[in-house]
Order: C-alpha cells, then sequence, then structure tokens
C-alpha cells in the first residue's frame, strides 16, 4: 500500500509542475468555455475548489491504476515508469490548464468503479458506480463490464441485477432531468448521425488514429503495435472490449473535441500494459520501456508552455482545420507540426511493430 500512495505523491508532484510552464487559461476569468457552465452549477468557492480537487483526483487516479496494475502482475518498477508518463501525459496537462472541466474526477470515479468491480466488495461496487454516472455521460459503461465480467465468472443473475440496477435507475433520472432543464440539444442519437459528415474529411480521420494511438502517450503506441498480445488478453477478459469498443465508436460522432473520451481508456490500457509486460524477455522490457517514456516526451510535449493559439492548434486542431474555433487560429498555423506529428507516430508505429513481431523474438512469461 505504502508503493501505491507514493506513486500517488509522485504524479501529484508532476500535475502541480504542470502548471508552472501551461499558465491557466485566459478566458471568462479561467473558467473556459465548458468550465463556465459547470462553474454556475456551484453555489460558491468554484475558484479553489475544482482547482484543489483536481490534485486528489490525480493523486486518486494514479492511486488506482498502480492497484489495477500490480493485481495484472506489473512490478513496481514498471507501475512507475508508466504512471510518470500518464501524469506528463495531455490528460493530466488539459485540467492544469483549463481546471474548471470535469474529466479528471470522472476518469477517477470510472476507475474506481472498475475496481471496486474487480476487487471490492458488491456494495462497493454498486456506491461506486452510482457516483460514476453521476460523473459523465458515458460512464454507464462500466455497468456493463461489470455485467460481463460477472456473468463469465458465474456471478448469479440476481446478483448482478441488485448491483448495478441502482446505477441505471440513477443514470435514467439524470437524463430525465437533464432534458428537462437543459436548453441545448446535447448529445442525441440525431447528433451523432449528424457528425457523420466528419468521416468524409481525411484529416479528421488522421486526426482521430493520430490522437487514438497517443491518447496515453508513448503507451498506448507500444501498445497498438502489439495486436496479437493485446487482443489475446481481450479474448481471455472480453469485458474490457466493453469499455474500449463504445467509448471509441462515440468518441468518432460526439464532436471535434475527439481525444478528452479517449483519456477514458486509461484504465483498460494500463491492464493490458501489465498483461503484455508479463510476456516481455528482458530485452523487450528495455526496449519498449524507454519507447514509451520517449514517445511520451515527443508526442505529448509536457515541458511546453500553453496559449489559447497552441490550446487549438495543439490539442483541439480540428476547430482550426474546420476555422470554427472561439478566437483566431488560422489552419496555416497547423503546418508544420502536425506533419512532423503524423510522420513521427507513423514511423514509431512501423518500427515497434516490426520489432514487436519479428521473428525469433524471446518470450519470458513472469508472476
Amino acid at each position: 500500500m505504502r508503493r501505491h500512495l507514493m506513486l500517488a505523491v509522485v504524479a501529484v508532484v508532476i500535475y502541480g509542475a504542470l502548471h508552472v510552464p501551461l499558465g491557466r487559461i485566459p478566458v471568462n476569468d479561467g473558467q473556459g468555455w465548458d468550465g463556465r457552465d459547470y462553474a454556475v452549477m456551484l453555489e460558491d468557492g468554484w475558484a479553489s475548489g475544482a482547482v484543489i480537487m483536481n490534485y486528489v483526483y490525480a493523486g486518486l487516479l494514479a492511486f488506482l491504476l498502480s492497484l489495477l496494475m500490480e493485481r495484472y502482475g506489473a512490478p513496481l518498477s514498471a507501475r512507475a515508469v508508466v504512471i510518470v508518463c500518464i501524469a506528463l501525459s495531455n490528460a493530466l496537462r488539459l485540467p492544469a490548464y483549463y481546471p474548471v472541466l470535469i474529466d479528471l474526477g470522472a476518469h477517477v470515479m470510472m476507475t474506481l468503479a472498475i475496481w471496486t468491480i474487480i476487487s471490492g466488495p458488491r456494495w462497493a461496487a454498486t456506491v461506486a458506480c452510482v457516483a460514476a454516472v453521476l460523473s459523465r455521460e458515458y460512464a454507464p459503461v462500466v455497468l456493463v463490464f461489470g455485467a460481463i465480467r460477472d456473468r463469465r465468472l458465474g456471478v448469479p443473475f440476481l446478483q448482478i441485477v441488485k448491483t448495478y440496477v441502482p446505477a441505471v435507475v440513477v443514470y435514467v433520472a439524470l437524463r430525465v432531468v437533464v432534458d428537462m432543464r437543459w436548453v441545448n440539444e446535447g448529445n442525441t442519437v440525431q447528433t451523432f448521425v449528424k457528425n457523420l459528415y466528419f468521416w468524409k474529411d481525411p484529416m479528421w480521420a488522421a486526426l482521430y488514429a493520430y490522437f487514438a494511438l497517443t491518447s496515453v502517450g508513448g503507451l498506448s503506441l507500444v501498445l497498438a503495435a502489439q495486436p496479437r498480445r493485446w487482443w489475446r488478453f481481450m479474448r481471455e477478459e472480453p469485458e474490457w472490449l466493453a469499455i474500449v469498443l463504445p467509448i471509441a465508436f462515440v468518441t468518432g460522432l460526439v464532436g471535434i473535441d475527439i481525444w478528452r473520451y479517449l483519456t477514458a481508456l486509461t484504465p483498460v490500457a494500463v491492464v493490458v500494459f501489465a498483461s503484455c509486460y508479463r510476456e516481455w524477455s528482458a530485452g523487450e522490457r528495455r526496449v519498449l520501456m524507454s519507447a514509451i517514456v520517449v514517445l511520451t516526451l515527443v508526442t505529448q510535449m509536457p515541458f511546453q508552455g500553453m496559449d489559447l493559439t497552441r490550446y487549438f492548434t495543439d490539442w483541439f486542431p480540428y476547430y482550426a482545420w474546420t476555422n470554427s474555433a472561439p478566437v483566431d487560429v488560422p489552419r496555416g498555423l497547423l503546418w508544420p507540426g502536425w506533419a512532423w506529428r503524423f510522420l513521427i507516430v507513423t514511423l514509431s508505429m512501423g518500427a515497434l511493430t516490426t520489432y514487436a513481431n519479428r521473428r525469433g523474438r524471446a518470450v519470458v512469461t513472469t508472476t
């Protein structure tokens, strides 16, 4: 437990340090765009409360991810590298720059639900699932994850119902209240259908692929290059696909923020990593762990400053591509930076795939 807490403290320290180069989003007195809506939901104290809570969320997320990796066989050294890389990734850089967002807290609630489903008592899973569905609109995927896992493990049907139905009821009630009170269209089936037109644009498809491959920095790139290993894991525990497939699908249709949804797949990534790590030989571990670190630094650029121009060109470039950003960010600012990004990821995937699937590689399974 001390080691998990140590990694949590490391993540909190890194998250705090990210504020130095990033600064704070200069829109609506630091509330940003979505954040302004979230801020009015609170009675008072949002400026201090939201920022402080993000430190708590960063630590809790690291703690829970470390627990998951340990359960699936990753040693402390490997867990430490992965936690540091996640702490340096855009998943934590965005809330450092734009603190009045719900993403980080929601991902903590979802990860907590996943952990309690796997290792906690049933009552804890029930409570955590309720908290998860209250935090984000796509959080019900953890209920499907839990139900499929329980069926695979032979849990009685009535016990499954008792565990997850409370969260279903709460989620449905919340949706009803939102539909009655919210004046905007929101995310509906009609919205998803309309957003299919994005896929007619090759730039949209290219950005989606890029952010999917780098959603967890170098970790997701390394895992994507080893389909045989992660697919074998998914066949053994198919419930993880109940998280991956819906979130990947909805991300492609929900709008042009793209990668904000994909970061919810971090718990899946670290579990798959732990499973793959057990199969890597000593040489593969040195090479692939080094690749995770280097590619995280290259794709996430954690020590680079941030302003509104870089916010849209680096994090949400499709706004600039379609000239729909709320500030003046011309399309031309995307180049040559994005040409280099696409090239680096393409070459990295080619090299990693060749290395991971080379002939005669040694495979060592450890416990």
